[in-house]
């Protein structure tokens, strides 16, 4: 395992290149990013990719410019989601922000086709164009609009666009009803009856139809990893932010309409999801030990819905004391929501702690920044545990693509191997940075002060996970530290290639002051360490790190 690092250099192209669903894009330059948050067209009329929920594909571009033109009304804008339920989330969330009350809503279904692939129902959302930065702050908080996968496949179906191979849709690649698990070393253990796919060894795609065995497969994948957990407290969705939002509204359902707590300084939209859904949130962004006083002392002067955290945090890989927050959980009855994207459900079990624990299946577990996926994976033992499975068994949507699904589980079949691998990889990463005196702090779970409380949660095989965050002496130095590094450069993290950004530039120019006072540096540099060779990856940190002598 392993792969030289060539990462594509022009503004705009899609990380990987040559990708049609990539998941990042280049921006190789400090400038180049700034131009991008700035809208630049120098950047931004560049741009052929992004992150999915930032970035709207030029498929789902397409298909909603066809909506328009066929059936929008002049001054209208089309906004593309899988189903009516979530459409009516978006119409309400655009209502509740505006002086506008008459939004439509339109189902369409394609047709029958000769693929035995079954119709599909897409809903498109029409709102004035001056509404549109309201449903776009909908489509990236929540991660709910479509899949580029399922724009293209109704622009072929809708006859928009000729159909092409592009699909998976190579039926002659199954062969016969049962599957053959292709899956690396332990800890990955599933039962000899699991079926597989086998397209990967003939080079071909496989059939689309087979979907829900894809799905299935993802979820014993999932539950297998994780105690107190079978394979239907594992519920799919198409990004980590909609497993997020959902855990939120499946809460405000059991418990009523009272804030939450953030504890730690969390990704942007969880904070987001949590601020603009619902009664608000209680933000506890430093997420210290001294904090869950704060936590106490807010349970006590009112009702606490959840307590929402990342293990660790991104991008400062603090890790919080579980076990103290899971006692003032008890003692004052609120639930416990986790991200454990960053640490991973090999690295770590936080279900000794948590109630309910999303994930992003978009970063590690996939690799290949090829497919957006999430899940939330229910803690049996929880007592919670009811409430969760019956109020998620009527919200509960199943809107992950069948195409979608197929990758995420071709891609997360060597999920073990490759996450072994980078944990290695990234503590050879820290060594070297902690020892360059041009690097003034490096933020990752081994050497944090909060390392007691990761060891305390840390898997008998786990380790510290790929993502690395550090500040350099000077924003100068930073600047060209970044512009330097012979890295893939852009949104997302977990990859199996090494991936760099300037974080706080990326998602919080427009607040530097605000995260700052949280310990987030302006001229932060977030490493997510990939699979490269360790002396390769090493000769390419050190070289960056010679620019700043």
């Amino acid at each position: 395992m392993g792969f030289s690092i060539l990462p594509p250099t022009e503004v705009g192209c899609p990380i990987p290149e040559n990708t049609p669903h990539a998941v990042s894009v280049t921006l190789p330059t400090w400038e180049a990013t700034v131009a991008y948050e700035e809208g630049e067209d120098w950047v931004v009329q560049k741009m052929s990719s992004g992150y999915p929920r930032f970035f709207v594909h030029s498929r789902i571009q397409e298909l909603c410019a066809w909506a328009e033109q066929r059936y929008g009304r002049p001054g209208e804008c089309a906004w593309a989601f899988p189903t009516f339920e979530i459409a009516k989330r978006c119409r309400d969330f655009v209502r509740a922000r505006s002086d506008h009350k008459k939004i439509r809503i339109m189902q369409l279904t394609t047709p029958h086709n000769d693929e035995g692939v079954p119709p599909v129902t897409i809903v498109f959302v029409f709102v004035p164009v001056a509404l549109k930065p309201i449903c776009k702050q909908y489509w990236q908080h929540t991660g709910e609009g479509i899949s580029s996968r399922l724009g293209e496949f109704c622009l072929e179906e809708f006859s928009v666009i000729p159909k092409t191979d592009g699909h998976v849709k190579d039926y002659n690649a199954f062969h016969g009803s049962k599957f053959e698990e292709k899956v690396s070393a332990k800890p990955i253990s599933e039962s000899a009856e699991m079926q597989t796919f086998v397209e990967e060894r003939f080079g071909r795609n496989l059939d689309g139809k087979f979907a829900a065995e894809a799905k299935e497969a993802l979820q014993k994948r999932i539950s297998s990893q994780i105690k107190h957990c079978s394979q239907n407290d594992v519920f799919l969705y198409p990004t980590g932010m909609t497993a997020i939002f959902s855990a939120h509204r499946a809460i405000l359902e059991i418990a009523g309409d009272h804030k939450s707590i953030c504890f730690g300084f969390p990704y942007v939209d969880t904070l987001n999801i949590l601020r603009k859904f619902g009664p608000g949130v209680h933000f506890l962004g430093n997420g210290e030990d001294v904090d869950i006083d704060e936590v106490e002392r807010l349970c006590k002067e009112e009702k606490i819905l959840a307590l929402f955290c990342e293990v660790p945090s991104n991008p400062l890989l603090k890790t919080p004391d579980l076990k103290r927050l899971r006692a003032l959980a008890d003692k004052y009855n609120f639930a416990i929501i986790v991200d454990d994207t960053v640490g991973n459900m090999l690295n770590i079990d936080v279900h000794d702690y948590a109630d309910v624990v999303a994930s992003s299946l978009t970063k590690v577990f996939s690799g290949d920044s090829n497919v957006m996926g999430g899940c939330v994976v229910l803690n049996s033992k929880s007592p919670w545990y009811s409430k969760f499975q019956e109020t998620l068994e009527h919200q509960y949507e199943d809107t992950v693509w069948g195409e979608d699904a197929i990758y995420l589980e071709r891609n997360s079949r060597d999920f073990a191997e490759r996450n072994s691998h980078i944990n290695q990889n990234a503590e050879a990463v820290v060594e070297l940075l902690e020892k360059s005196p041009l690097v003034k702090k490096v933020f990752y779970p081994k050497t944090a002060p909060s390392k007691h409380h990761y060891e305390a949660i840390k898997t008998e095989n786990g380790g510290y996970g790929g993502l690395v965050s550090i500040v350099l002496n000077d924003e100068d130095s930073a600047k060209r530290f970044f512009d330097t590094l012979q890295t893939a450069k852009g949104p997302s993290l977990g990859t199996n290639f090494t991936l760099t950004c300037p974080y706080a530039i990326l998602a919080h120019y427009g607040e530097l002051d605000f995260v700052e006072s949280f310990g987030v540096d302006r001229n932060l540099v977030r490493i997510s360490v990939g699979l490269e060779p360790k002396e390769e990856l090493i000769r390419v940190f050190e070289k960056a790190l010679s620019v700043c002598q």
